[in-house]
């Protein structure tokens, strides 16, 4: 008979597994928040040069920015303290955000 080696993560906390499945089941895509909605960035669904273009745009996770604009296949315009910026259609699909309770 075969034995298969098994091997445990040691930093597998159950806890944090299901708050993170919570934070991914309320989050939506940014290109899908209505203008003047205000947002918090929950992750990102991209790969590294993606994430390393928003943070090099000021937006990390947690950053609250408020949607100011969209069209209807266009760019995202957003506002994130003083700044405003235009996120493109694509790249807005993969900013995953939820509301901020008011």
């Amino acid at each position: 008979m075969e034995e298969r080696a098994v091997v445990y993560d040691l930093f597998y906390d159950e806890k944090d597994v299901e708050e993170d499945d919570a934070v991914m089941m309320r989050s939506i895509p940014l290109a899908m928040a209505e203008v003047g909605e205000k947002i918090s960035i929950q992750f990102v669904a991209g790969g590294r040069g993606l994430q390393q273009r928003l943070v090099s745009m000021g937006l990390n996770v947690g950053s609250e920015i408020e949607v100011i604009g969209k069209g209807a296949f266009g760019p995202v315009l957003i506002t994130t303290g003083d700044t405003r910026l235009a996120i493109g259609a694509g790249m807005a699909e993969k900013i995953m955000v939820s509301p901020l309770n008011p």
